[in-house]
């Protein structure tokens, strides 16, 4: 779902240092008489995860006055969602979140073009986010089938001044918990990327302070369970933020992440993804 403007092991970032647990791949005898047909498959399925993994940030730069992390968990093992945190200048981090249409090995070949871009169009920071965004439109809609589109949260936060300029292009509502535990709403500013040739948006600026939790996630988690008609939704996303009093934001999404996988029903039926920044 996309909104207009008014394995399987998570794969965690912290402050930019990304970690897997690895095991999930499990082993293949390299002795050929055990192998079987399936094995080029799973032989490559398994690469396929461990390449996607190293895709995810790392090593990012450290601010003074945010700690931030990251989390992903393909419901196939790889998939669609896409979630960095890019240098964008002296003591400007650029975060995004985004989710294409999709699931599987399709989604995450999408997923790859549209890191791509967005770390292209990164590689040369301007004041105006933008033009960063009409030209990952337009690399990304080039690129892709008609009917193939995805949704991104672009933010650019400045360690000097504390404000987050951000677009939200058709993605799930950013969420800000203050620190007086009330909540904010980043709803959608722009339109979804690659749907049309000529895309438009509007930039947005909020200002985090000490305290305050900006959570990102993919629909992932908040549809979580909807195949089974009781969703986590937004309700149980504001639930798990407001009820916690833990300030560290890797174990905050490791708890979102938690409370979203016990509304599904067996496995995930979409991938999962979090990215929590905490103002301190």
């Amino acid at each position: 779902m996309w909104h207009l403007p008014s394995d399987q092991l998570a794969t965690v970032t912290v402050c930019g240092l990304a970690t897997a647990d690895l095991g999930c791949f499990g082993s293949f005898d390299k002795d050929a008489s055990v192998r079987t047909d399936a094995f080029p498959f799973w032989s490559g399925h398994s690469l396929a995860i461990a390449v996607q993994r190293q895709m995810l940030p790392r090593n990012p730069k450290q601010l003074e006055t945010i700690k931030y992390a990251g989390l992903s968990r393909a419901a196939e093992g790889i998939g669609g969602d896409y979630y960095d945190f890019l240098d964008f200048g002296p003591g400007r981090l650029a975060l995004v979140l985004a989710d294409v249409s999709g699931k599987g090995v399709a989604a995450a070949l999408m997923m790859a073009n549209l890191q791509a871009s967005v770390r292209g169009a990164c590689a040369y920071p301007c004041n105006d986010l933008i033009p960063v965004l009409e030209f990952v439109n337009r690399q990304f809609f080039e690129s892709t089938l008609p009917e193939q589109y995805a949704t991104l949260f672009f933010g650019r936060y400045d360690d000097r001044t504390r404000m987050l300029d951000y677009v939200n292009c058709g993605h799930q509502p950013a969420l800000i918990m203050r620190g007086d535990r009330s909540i904010e709403r980043l709803e959608a500013t722009a339109l979804p990327l690659g749907l049309f040739q000529k895309w438009g948006g509007e930039k947005k600026t909020i200002e985090l302070r000490n305290g305050d939790l900006l959570c990102l996630c993919s629909d992932g988690i908040i549809e979580a369970g909807l195949e089974t008609g009781y969703e986590f939704g937004e309700d149980g996303l504001v639930s798990v933020l407001t009820s916690g009093s833990d300030q560290n934001v890797e174990r905050t999404i490791a708890r979102i992440a938690q409370a979203a996988s016990t509304y599904a029903a067996n496995e995930p039926a979409d991938d999962m993804t979090i990215v929590g920044i905490r103002a301190c």
